[in-house]
């Protein structure tokens, strides 16, 4: 056996013990290879699951042991899942970035493709850091809020009402005697439900409707484009809270109006296709007799995206702040759904007596779509190739 052999398979052992110990504990094996900074990455995503499992079994929220609670267990399910949910892709993130890492450096490479210097470059943007961060510390509220809450949200105390903040309860109480923290961590369900449902739909419809026009032009794009200058023609809020007041306030009701009627990413998508149709890649593709739908999906969308994820990420801090006034109308979401908006419509006559109710409800909304659109502003420019 010659000494290469012998490197070679003392390598394949070492990097077989460190597979071993990733799969023990997330980031383990990073911390042997010496890549601290993904280590202890790891292990506080861990930290943070572990602290969210501890505060559930301690309220005995899981939804097993809610069984042993007089409380139904079929609202914990949803968090319950998410929560193992997380755990397996915490686990097998942190293996396949340990062997996507390993294989990286192994192989000594000269050329980074395109999404990696966007992500080298955001890491380095702390106004995309703080914005992500933001959004992120919102998003596992709403998921795991029956775990954070300290009760029912919809819970009355007619003795207490009115009382200020407390160590009992830390953003007191509403006119009800609702516990204001627990109504403002499940109104994060509603506003970051609806926002983002409505946005996909935006995107997916605004997408395909963008997509289509700016590569086919002519009549489809023609015809696509007068539509779109028909519904932009009209007022959107007006259209919205005509289409609620026929078909009544709800969730459904919102998401639907929103997603279908919020196409501007359409235009987007389209002026963007318009360029890339006609890049040298393109017109190869073309030239070998690559199908339609190929080209679109293969080479058009994927290097059209980019403005996408921007806009995505704004409209969703916008229908948010439409949520959240719908809801202050009373064409939101129905009572005694918690939502920011309705909390910051019933706080209007308790303005003096009781400031709470409408300061804490409103810098939600403020943080949360600040850092939709801080994250949106940091997009832009790492995702501009023009920009270093």
């Amino acid at each position: 056996m010659t000494d290469t052999d012998h490197q070679d398979i003392v390598r394949k052992r070492a990097m077989l013990n460190d597979y071993v110990l990733s799969l023990l504990l997330p980031g383990l094996g990073h911390i042997v290879r010496g890549w601290w900074r993904k280590g202890l990455l790891f292990w506080l995503f861990l930290v943070i699951q572990g602290g969210v499992l501890y505060i559930a079994v301690m309220r005995g929220r899981l939804a097993w042991l809610a069984y042993s609670a007089s409380e139904s267990p079929s609202q914990y399910w949803f968090s319950t899942t998410m929560l193992f949910l997380f755990f397996v892709i915490l686990w097998l993130w942190a293996f396949f970035d340990l062997r996507r890492s390993i294989r990286a450096s192994d192989v000594e490479t000269f050329v980074q493709g395109y999404w990696q210097i966007v992500s080298r470059r955001f890491s380095k943007d702390p106004k995309g850091l703080i914005g992500l961060g933001i959004i992120a510390i919102v998003c596992y509220v709403a998921i795991f809020a029956p775990f954070f809450a300290q009760g029912n949200a919809l819970k009355m105390d007619l003795v207490n009402f009115l009382a200020p903040p407390s160590a009992q309860h830390p953003l007191g109480l509403d006119n009800f005697g609702r516990d204001v923290l627990d109504r403002i961590i499940f109104g994060s369900r509603v506003a970051l439900g609806i926002g983002g449902v409505a946005t996909l739909l935006n995107m997916l419809f605004g997408g395909f409707l963008g997509l289509i026009g700016g590569y086919f032009r002519g009549v489809p794009d023609a015809i696509i484009m007068r539509i779109l200058e028909i519904v932009n023609s009209i007022p959107f809020l007006v259209l919205v809270l005509l289409i609620v007041s026929l078909w009544g306030a709800g969730i459904t009701t919102l998401i639907v109006v929103l997603g279908i009627f919020g196409l501007g990413p359409a235009r987007i998508i389209r002026s963007e296709v318009l360029s890339v149709r006609e890049e040298d890649y393109i017109l190869a593709a073309r030239a070998v007799g690559a199908p339609t739908l190929r080209i679109i999906l293969r080479h058009v969308l994927p290097n059209a995206i980019a403005s996408l994820l921007v806009v995505t990420t704004m409209t969703i801090g916008v229908n948010i702040i439409v949520v959240a006034g719908l809801s202050f109308l009373g064409f939101g979401v129905r009572p005694p759904i918690p939502s920011w908006g309705a909390m910051l419509q019933q706080a209007q006559e308790f303005m003096r007596s009781a400031w709470w109710m409408a300061v804490y409800p409103g810098l939600c909304i403020i943080i949360t779509v600040f850092g939709f659109n801080i994250l949106g502003d940091s997009l832009r420019d790492v995702l501009d190739p023009r920009l270093k």
